[in-house]
């Protein structure tokens, strides 16, 4: 069976597609007002109940008030003491029938709210359900026009032409998109890489800093801050040695940043020969792992890194331009693919028995969706999950 047969006997299931999503693309863009107004209307009924709750209550304690003045009470006694009990009994009363009309007068509000919010509700289910039913029209659409011009077709070259155009720019979207998880994950681990390194820097800092006070006090607590200290440092540093190292593996191009080793003295010959030669010793050290840590973070931050954001920065426009790309050849061959359907299927028998011309059967292409595109990792984002494992040094070359 040739592929314009095969077409002509899809065309019932074709042109009943293209009527369902015809009739139910109203809703694709009903939903979100419909969804507005249903959250308005429920909102606005539950604001009038609070309402209710609240006149209701302060209706009781009107009440209350009016009832204990019109039996014994203390007040009662008082204004009818001064002669004044008729008139604070008018003025209760009223203010209790205020209350009292502004519960009824709420509750009529709400019952009409509420007719509202079963009116939204009901448009609501509506889009609802005719958007589903276009999504479902839609994917099935997709589904026939895919198996129907699935692989070559000879008799449609055009159509050819534009599948296999999609599927080049397809593979290097894919390429590119390798590329961009690979630039995502050399990108963040610089930047801990570099975090690190300025924890390490801190860490010597307040190490010189309780090496100096240790060098006047002559206290084994001194000893003791500056070997923590050192600890710190040392573990931070080797932390960013590892990310670099982890980069280089998969990036040969990032420079190396030298050794970032910060040597640890010994706590207990520190405390048991306490001296000034053990203290400038230990002060000589923090100096000399100072400025190692410090050239490797100068390096990182103003060579390392920058070139890193221009090189981010190409590979996602290359991402982007390649997403254009295959937009442009899915609209075009989705559009080529309905020109074809509507020529073959205007003109054919539809198993219906009669002839019906290309004028009668003819529709406009329907409008193309295409999936959600791929998502790319946005470079630029610190994602900083331990336990982090480097993805494989990647090959592939985006052509």
């Amino acid at each position: 069976m040739t592929t314009a047969e095969t077409i002509r006997n899809a065309g019932p299931q074709y042109l009943w597609l293209q009527k369902t999503l015809s009739e139910s693309e109203w809703a694709v863009t009903a939903l979100p007002q419909a969804t507005k107004t249903l959250q308005a209307t429920e909102t606005a009924v539950k604001s009038t109940r609070e309402k209710i709750r609240t006149f209701d209550q302060r209706s009781k304690n009107q009440l209350e008030r009016l009832q204990g003045l019109k039996h014994h009470s203390v007040k009662r006694a008082w204004y009818k003491s001064t002669g004044k009990l008729d008139e604070k009994l008018e003025e209760e009363e009223k203010e209790w029938l205020r209350q009292y009309e502004l519960v009824q007068g709420a509750k009529a509000k709400a019952e009409e709210q509420d007719k509202e919010v079963i009116e939204a509700k009901k448009i609501y289910d509506q889009c609802v359900e005719a958007k589903a039913a276009h999504e479902k029209a839609q994917k099935d659409l997709n589904e026939l026009l895919e198996r129907l011009f699935a692989g070559p077709t000879p008799s449609f070259p055009t159509e050819d032409e534009y599948e296999q155009s999609l599927a080049a720019a397809r593979q290097r979207l894919d390429d590119v998109n390798i590329l961009v998880k690979r630039q995502t994950f050399v990108a963040n681990s610089l930047h801990r890489a570099h975090q690190c390194l300025l924890g390490a820097l801190e860490a010597l800092q307040s190490a010189l800093q309780m090496n100096t006070y240790d060098m006047f006090s002559r206290g084994g607590y001194a000893d003791w801050m500056v070997h923590s200290a050192l600890a710190q440092a040392r573990d931070l540093a080797a932390r960013a040695q590892y990310l670099v190292s982890e980069v280089r593996r998969i990036e040969p191009t990032i420079p190396h940043l030298g050794d970032i080793r910060i040597e640890q003295d010994n706590l207990v010959f520190n405390v048991i020969f306490d001296n000034i030669f053990t203290d400038l010793r230990v002060r000589q050290m923090i100096q000399e792992s100072f400025a190692k840590v410090q050239r490797a973070t100068l390096t990182l931050q103003n060579t390392v890194l920058p070139q890193l954001q221009a090189q981010s920065q190409a590979v996602q426009a290359r991402f982007e331009n390649c997403q254009k790309e295959v937009r442009r050849f899915e609209q075009a061959m989705w559009n080529e693919r309905s020109r074809i359907m509507t020529e073959i299927v205007g003109s054919g028998t539809l198993g219906t028995g009669r002839e019906q011309s290309t004028s009668n059967r003819s529709e406009e292409p329907t409008v193309y969706e295409p999936p959600a595109p791929p998502v790319a990792s946005d470079i630029s984002v610190i994602d900083d999950v331990p336990n982090d494992e480097a993805p494989p040094p990647y090959s592939a070359v985006a052509r």
